[in-house]
């Protein structure tokens, strides 16, 4: 229920701003890599993609606004040795101390996927004829509708454990996201479009991993490309 209100709403204030200015909509679709802040001192950035549709409302030559509605794939991936030497005698991932997926692993690949609704404020600049630089900023919401959380253990016997679950069944998996982004895209004959962006969540993404008083928040950068009808 909660997907189809956030997915109904997001479409009425798209469909609101069609009639009025200058209006044009793109679709849109590229790569991403995202982390998870204060998550683990281990990790590495994941890959991800997104895509999408979105709307080009603008109010003067220069100034408009630029909501999307878009699916964009997000999370963390970890590398790490575990230290047995640390870990209780006889310690197996089959019985383990605490629950899935905070035992000593090795390689964690937590995927999540977003429903998301970027609200920018843009600025365009005419290079030439045919080409133009935008600059926006402004803010997102989203929601956790799906996404894989894989791990792999190592057992002291040499045997090696794997193990998979949604990563927002999880308890302290938060679905409600939302944060501040920015991005620099070109316009090649008011058609195509490429685009740079970063987003930094200001919630965090997990309330069950804090480290000390900062947040475990969502942090994205990525490039697209667009065309415009």
């Amino acid at each position: 229920m909660k997907k189809k209100k956030f997915f109904a709403v997001a479409v009425l204030l798209l469909s609101g701003l069609y009639g009025y200015g200058q209006v044009s909509w793109n679709v849109k679709a590229g790569m991403n890599v995202s982390k998870i802040t204060n998550y683990h001192t281990d990790f590495e950035m994941k890959p991800g993609y997104q895509f999408g549709v979105g709307m080009d409302y603008f109010f003067t030559d220069s100034w408009g606004i630029q909501p999307s509605l878009l699916l964009v794939n997000k999370g963390v991936k970890i590398k790490r040795s575990i230290n047995f030497e640390e870990m209780p005698d006889g310690y197996s991932s089959a019985s383990p101390s605490v629950s899935f997926p905070y035992l000593p692993y090795n390689n964690l690949t937590e995927n999540r996927m977003y429903l998301e609704m970027p609200v920018m404020l843009a600025y365009r600049v005419d290079l030439s004829n045919t080409l133009k630089l935008v600059f926006n900023g402004g803010g997102y919401i989203g929601y956790g509708i799906g996404g894989k959380t894989s791990v792999t253990y190592d057992n002291q016997d040499g045997s090696v454990e794997k193990h998979k679950g949604n990563t927002f069944d999880r308890s302290g998996s938060q679905r409600f996201d939302y944060g501040l982004g920015v991005g620099t895209a070109l316009e090649l004959k008011n058609r195509y479009t490429v685009n740079l962006f970063g987003e930094w969540g200001l919630t965090s993404a997990d309330t069950n991993i804090i480290s000390s008083h900062r947040k475990n928040a969502n942090q994205t950068y990525g490039i697209n490309i667009g065309y415009k009808f």
